[in-house]
C-alpha cells in the first residue's frame, strides 16, 4: 500500500497560498489558518501536506536539470529555451528556472515551519507519536536546505513562518552555518523516529532513512568546498544503516526500478507516488522522454508523448559504458518513433518507465531520494578517505556492484592507490545513479566538476564557460531585488 499525500495536500492548497517576496512567503494575516490544526487528526492532514512538499521539489523540472543536465551525462547544443544556458554554464540570475528552484523549496520549508510551530500547541494522547511527526519534518526541511545549500551555497536560514516584513531581514547564512542546522535537525529526528513502519503507513521517514541523509550530509560535507573531513561520523551513520538488517541489495538491476518492488527494501529514503491520484504521480518518465514521441510508442504507451525539457542522453555518456554493463540498456532508449511515423535516435532515459501511468501520464513508480545502494557506496567511499585498503571492504562493495551490472571485478592491479579507487568510485556512481539526480553533486563535492565538464564542454567550444564559481548557481535576481541584503555569489552579476 502507499502512502498517500493527497488529500491534506488539497486542505493546505487552500491554506497557503504563493506570494512573490524573497522566500515566496506571504503574510501570516494572508494565511487562513483559523479553524484548523485544533487536535491530532487535523495534525496528521497537515503532515500529509508537509510530505508533499517532497514529490514537487525533488521531481520538478529545475531538479532535474540543476542536479542531472549540468552534468556530462546529457547535452542540448540548442538554446531554445532559456534553461538551456544552465547547461552550457553561461546562465544568468534571470533564468528561468532558480527562482522556481529558490522560492520552491522556501515555500515548502515555510510548511515544514508552520507545522512545527502549530503542532506545539495541540494536546497528544502519546507524546513520542507527537515527537515522531515532528522529527518527520525535520527530516523533510533538512533536505530542503540541502538542496538549497548544494544550488546558492549560504542562504538564509528560516526555521519559523515569517511575514513579509520579517523575511526582508533575513541575510545570507554561511555554508557552515546551513550545514549546522541540518545536522542538528537530522541528529533530533533520528531520535524520535522508528526503524519501521506498519505496511499502511510506508513511505513515512524512518531514524534510517534520517541517518542515511545525514551519512550523506557529512560525506558531501567532508568534500569540496568545505572538505570538514568527517569521514569517519558518516562512517559511522552509514554502518548503523548496513547493519539494521532492514534493506536489501538486489542481486538483479532491473528489479531495482520494477514497480512490483515498489516500497521494497531497495529504498532507505524514498517519495511516494501514485497515478490513480490526480496530481499525484510521478512527472519524470514524461519529463525525460523524448519531445515529439509518437502516442503510441510502446516505451511510454501513453495518450500523450514526452516533453521538450527532455534531457538528450551524451554520447559521451553512451560510449563510456564498459561492454556488457546491463545498466546502459535499462537506462537509455536509444531510439524512439516521432508522431510523423519516423524511427528517430536521439537517446532518452527510461529508466523510471514502470508501472501505470494516470490521466495525466504521470507514473506511480516512486522516486528514490537515497537508495540502499547509494548506502553502500557512500560507505565505500568513506573507507577509502578514511584508509586505502587493498582488496578491502570497499573494493567487495564496488565489486557488487560491478558483477550485478555484468561487469567483471577488479583488484588492486586496476586500482592500485586511494587517488585511483576515488576515480573508480565516481566512475561507478555515474552509471549506477545516472538520472536519479547526483552526477552534478558528486562531481562538485569531489572537485572533479572543473576537469570533467571542461573536457566534456570542449568538444562545443563552451569549455571556456566552466569555472569553480560555477560549482555554485546564481542567486535568483527577484531575490535580490525584493531584499538588497543578500548578496550575489562570486562570478554572476
Amino acid at each position: 500500500m502507499k502512502f498517500i499525500y493527497k488529500y491534506a495536500f488539497i486542505s493546505l492548497g487552500i491554506l497557503f497560498s504563493c506570494s512573490e517576496d524573497y522566500l515566496n512567503l506571504a503574510p501570516i494575516s494572508n494565511r487562513s489558518v483559523e479553524g484548523f490544526y485544533n487536535n491530532q487528526e487535523e495534525l496528521n492532514q497537515a503532515l500529509m501536506g508537509v510530505y508533499d512538499g517532497l514529490q514537487s521539489t525533488q521531481t520538478s523540472v529545475y531538479a532535474m536539470l540543476m542536479k542531472e543536465q549540468r552534468s556530462d551525462n546529457t547535452f542540448q547544443q540548442s538554446l531554445l529555451y532559456n534553461f538551456h544556458s544552465i547547461i552550457h554554464f553561461n546562465e544568468s540570475a534571470e533564468n528561468t528556472q532558480l527562482y522556481p528552484a529558490w522560492s520552491g523549496l522556501y515555500e515548502s520549508i515555510y510548511h515544514c515551519n508552520v507545522f512545527l510551530e502549530k503542532i506545539e500547541g495541540v494536546s497528544f494522547e502519546n507524546d513520542q507519536v507527537k515527537e515522531q511527526m515532528k522529527a518527520e519534518t525535520k527530516v523533510i526541511r533538512s533536505l530542503y536546505y540541502f538542496d538549497l545549500v548544494r544550488y546558492f551555497g549560504g542562504v538564509p536560514i528560516v526555521t519559523k513562518p515569517l511575514s513579509i516584513t520579517e523575511s526582508l531581514q533575513y541575510d545570507r547564512n554561511s555554508i557552515e552555518e546551513v550545514y549546522a542546522t541540518i545536522i542538528s535537525d537530522l541528529e533530533e529526528a533520528a531520535a524520535d523516529l522508528p526503524q519501521t513502519y506498519a505496511p499502511q503507513d510506508e513511505g513515512r521517514i524512518t531514524s534510517l532513512a534520517a541517518k542515511a541523509l545525514l551519512g550523506k550530509v557529512y560525506l558531501t560535507k567532508s568534500g569540496y568546498p568545505l572538505n570538514s573531513g568527517e569521514w569517519e561520523k558518516a562512517k559511522v551513520l552509514l554502518e548503523e544503516v548496513i547493519n539494521s538488517g532492514q534493506f536489501e541489495f538486489f542481486s538483479k538491476y532491473s528489479d531495482v526500478f520494477d514497480i512490483a518492488n515498489d516500497n521494497g527494501k531497495q529504498y532507505v529514503f524514498w517519495v511516494q507516488f501514485n497515478s490513480d491520484a490526480q496530481g499525484e504521480g510521478n512527472p519524470i518518465p514524461r519529463i525525460q522522454a523524448a519531445n515529439n514521441i509518437d502516442r503510441n510508442d510502446p516505451v511510454l504507451g501513453v495518450s500523450s508523448g514526452g516533453s521538450p525539457l527532455s534531457p538528450i542522453v551524451s554520447q559521451d555518456f553512451i560510449n563510456s559504458f564498459e561492454e556488457g554493463d546491463v545498466r546502459l540498456a535499462h537506462t537509455v532508449q536509444m531510439q524512439w518513433l516521432q508522431n510523423d511515423g519516423v524511427m528517430f535516435y536521439t537517446p532518452f532515459s527510461k529508466k523510471f518507465v514502470s508501472g501505470n501511468s494516470g490521466p495525466q501520464n504521470n507514473w506511480d513508480i516512486n522516486w528514490p531520494v537515497i537508495r540502499y545502494t547509494d548506502v553502500l557506496m557512500m560507505y565505500a567511499e568513506v573507507l577509502n578517505e578514511i584508509a586505502y585498503t587493498p582488496n578491502g571492504k570497499a573494493f567487495e562493495i564496488l565489486n557488487q556492484v560491478r558483477e550485478r551490472a555484468g561487469l567483471d571485478p577488479k583488484g588492486t592491479n586496476d586500482v592500485p592507490d586511494q587517488a585511483s579507487f576515488r576515480n573508480w568510485i565516481l566512475n561507478e556512481r555515474r552509471f549506477e545513479f545516472a538520472f536519479e539526480h547526483q552526477r552534478w553533486h558528486d562531481l562538485v563535492r569531489t572537485d572533479q566538476g572543473l576537469s570533467v565538464m571542461k573536457n566534456f564542454l570542449m568538444e562545443y567550444r563552451l569549455d571556456g564557460n566552466v569555472t569553480k564559481e560555477k560549482y555554485l548557481y546564481p542567486i535568483p535576481s527577484r531575490v535580490i531585488q525584493t531584499n538588497p541584503i543578500i548578496t550575489q555569489n562570486p562570478g554572476f552579476q
